[in-house]
């Protein structure tokens, strides 16, 4: 087998810089190119190459896909295998991509394919993407307030902080007005959260959309209503103080065609912060398997 290694070279610890890396791929018998995720890897893709190794956190998949979605990458499509050094690793947990790193490389000869949709979302100054989920009001104010702190190096106490902060934010962010249309019927309402999500997971590992399927064509919508306001911080304290990661149940609504407005300018696109305008109207979509990842047998 042949790869192409995309790789960040800040994420993780020694054990996973470049020379290790290829050490341990190598090891396995596939002939492998590197690439570091941060620079202008684009024109060194090799159209020979059987697949492409993505190795960092969810940024660092996003960022890289995006480069193919949007045709920067070039035409080809290669199918995509993932080495998860981030701290939530989402993406990588929905496709059961966990382990040690020399078992999830053993496992790729043997692969199977897991085909992935991709959120698409008109109403910006261009056609935007999404791998994870758009969404508004509590995460992207969870996400704007970790900016302003110093954030742990130790991924799990960067998880306990950020569940920290998610519970200040449920006890204090005012319910917005939604207006929400799915497939044709109106679900508008006053909201602490609207998500429009593709995998199961969100934020710090929080798993509130677990019948997501990930090629099935269809989007998953959340939603936090005000009335679930106590519950849900209740559930966020017990993460923090509990080694059970319970998941909660919220309403999950499936759609195919999203159109979606929110009250105030708290909004993101996966790990991207961005600015709602006022009153304006976004229109999500899905683009069925767009993508191909190598997953364990």
């Amino acid at each position: 087998m042949k790869a192409h290694l995309l790789h960040n070279p800040k994420a993780g610890d020694k054990d996973h810089s470049e020379s290790e890396l290829m050490k341990k791929i190598s090891a396995h018998g596939i002939k492998c190119m590197y690439s570091s995720a941060k620079k202008n890897w684009c024109k060194d893709l090799q159209p020979d190459a059987d697949f492409v190794i993505i190795a960092g956190g969810d940024g660092t998949v996003r960022k890289v896909i995006l480069e193919f979605l949007t045709g920067r990458a070039g035409d080809k499509r290669y199918p995509l295998a993932l080495l998860p050094m981030g701290t939530a690793n989402n993406i990588s947990r929905s496709l059961h991509i966990t382990g040690e790193e020399d078992d999830i490389i053993a496992s790729w000869p043997k692969h199977h394919i897991q085909q992935f949709d991709v959120g698409k979302i008109a109403g910006f100054h261009e056609q935007m993407f999404f791998l994870e989920s758009f969404g508004f009001g509590i995460f992207p104010v969870l996400m704007a307030s970790m900016k302003q702190l110093e954030e742990p190096d130790d991924p799990e106490e960067k998880i306990k902080l950020a569940l920290e902060v998610l519970h200040d934010v449920i006890d204090h962010y005012q319910a917005q007005e939604c207006k929400l249309q799915i497939d044709g019927v109106d679900y508008s309402g006053q909201y602490l959260m609207a998500e429009v999500m593709n995998i199961r997971s969100i934020g710090p590992g929080l798993n509130l959309n677990g019948d997501a399927g990930l090629g099935d064509g269809e989007m998953e919508i959340v939603l936090l209503g005000a009335d679930k306001r106590k519950s849900f911080s209740a559930y966020i304290k017990d993460r923090i103080t509990s080694s059970s990661h319970k998941d909660y149940d919220l309403p999950v609504i499936r759609g195919k065609n999203v159109r979606i407005s929110w009250g105030d300018e708290h909004a993101h696109i996966d790990d991207e912060l961005i600015k709602s305008a006022d009153g304006k109207s976004y229109i999500v979509s899905i683009l069925k398997r767009e993508l191909e990842f190598l997953v364990p047998r």
